[in-house]
């Protein structure tokens, strides 16, 4: 059975509109910005061949102008969602002087069909590449599965349509209309079919991939404060502590509680509390050095792990935290809060993470105990004689 063009085209345009409604019920309308991208893109492909089916029996000129304008559009938002997911990309300013430039020279000038065709299929052409230019770039967090089918798909739809702008012109008598049975063209409209669909499988995934990354974010994450929570920073700073064990590394723990908060909460109520926790929560994540580890430990208390660093490191991040803490809630509240903390420094007889924040969390009680308001640094462990 011989393929024809009419055939493939049918075949296509049903496939486009499939997905034009499929991809929203799907995807839902509720989601990130980069995945409202893949939804207008798909929108906009069904639009496109909507133009291109009016075309004939309307308007030539005008609807075709359109479905050129729409394609470029759709692919614009498949950029942008991809650099939703991976983060900054490059190309942005190419990629809209081609969404721009193509349909205005294809209007312009519609009169010569080998310029019309050979500009638009290019421009297209140009369009494809620049969002596998975006999938290729360097994106460590991201799978390479989903950006490598989008990269195949339309790397492949690019290089067809290409040639078909090549044909038309250049060779012009062997592709006289969209529908002629050139190989090429033949060819064209087929990878049309499938490489849409690939396309947007392979967005999907980057979609399902971002969900998948905001539930384990959501999982990871204090409500509250945005810092890590308990479970998710013990996961943390047991691998850190293992680590700095294992290479001699120098490894300290603070902890920190808010002084006085069942006040701050009887005066102020439980807002006052919250937003008080909140801007403990936003300046140690501020002032932590990179590396090191933040959580909200449970209630007003907070815990740090500092990564390579021994007492008089930890002596001085404690010190510009407390600075910073300070200044943050006095300026929001209208007396004084204050602040304990307790330091444990990595020693060579702590053999478990449990027994450096036991240590810790014994200084902060010291230091709340003693007046509040201060820094205790736990004493080293002590070594337990065996007995024979």
């Amino acid at each position: 059975m011989s393929l024809d063009v009419h055939t493939l085209f049918t075949v296509m345009l049903a496939n486009v509109f499939a997905m034009s409604l499929a991809v929203p019920v799907v995807m839902g309308w509720r989601t990130s910005a980069a995945a409202r991208c893949v939804l207008a893109g798909s929108v906009a492909q069904a639009a496109a061949w909507g133009c291109f089916l009016l075309a004939r029996p309307v308007h030539d000129r005008l609807f075709s102008t359109l479905w050129i304008g729409l394609l470029g559009v759709s692919f614009v938002f498949m950029w942008r969602a991809v650099q939703g997911w991976l983060g900054p990309r490059p190309g942005w300013r190419v990629l809209l002087a081609l969404a721009v430039l193509t349909p205005i020279g294809y209007g312009l000038g519609f009169g010569s069909y080998p310029f019309r065709v050979g500009w638009s299929n290019f421009g297209l052409a140009g369009l494809m590449l620049a969002v596998c230019l975006a999938c290729a770039c360097p994106a460590p967090q991201a799978s390479r599965r989903w950006r490598g089918l989008v990269i195949v798909s339309l790397g492949l739809l690019a290089a067809i349509t290409a040639a078909r702008g090549v044909l038309g012109a250049f060779f012009t008598a062997q592709y006289p209309e969209l529908r002629a049975p050139h190989v090429v063209n033949v060819a064209g409209a087929l990878l049309n079919h499938v490489t849409l669909t690939l396309a947007t499988i392979g967005l999907l995934a980057g979609w399902h991939e971002e969900a998948e990354r905001a539930l384990r974010h959501q999982a990871d994450t204090d409500g509250l404060t945005g810092l890590l929570n308990r479970r998710a920073w013990q996961e943390r700073a047991d691998l850190a502590f293992a680590n700095a064990r294992r290479y001699g590394e120098a490894l300290s723990v603070l902890m920190i509680d808010i002084d006085h908060f069942k006040r701050i909460n009887d005066q102020g109520g439980h807002e006052a509390g919250d937003r008080a926790l909140q801007l403990i929560g936003e300046r140690l994540r501020a002032s932590a050095r990179h590396g090191d580890l933040v959580c909200r430990y449970g209630g007003e208390e907070f815990c740090v792990l500092l990564s390579h660093a021994g007492e008089a490191e930890a002596r001085e991040v404690d010190k510009r935290l407390r600075a910073a803490l300070a200044g943050a809630l006095q300026s929001d509240a209208a007396r004084p809060v204050g602040f304990s903390s307790g330091l444990a420094v990595l020693g060579r007889d702590d053999r478990q993470l449990d027994s450096l924040l036991r240590r810790a969390d014994t200084a902060l009680y010291t230091a709340k105990a003693t007046g509040r308001g201060r820094l205790v640094v736990a004493a080293a462990p002590k070594v337990l004689e065996r007995t024979t």
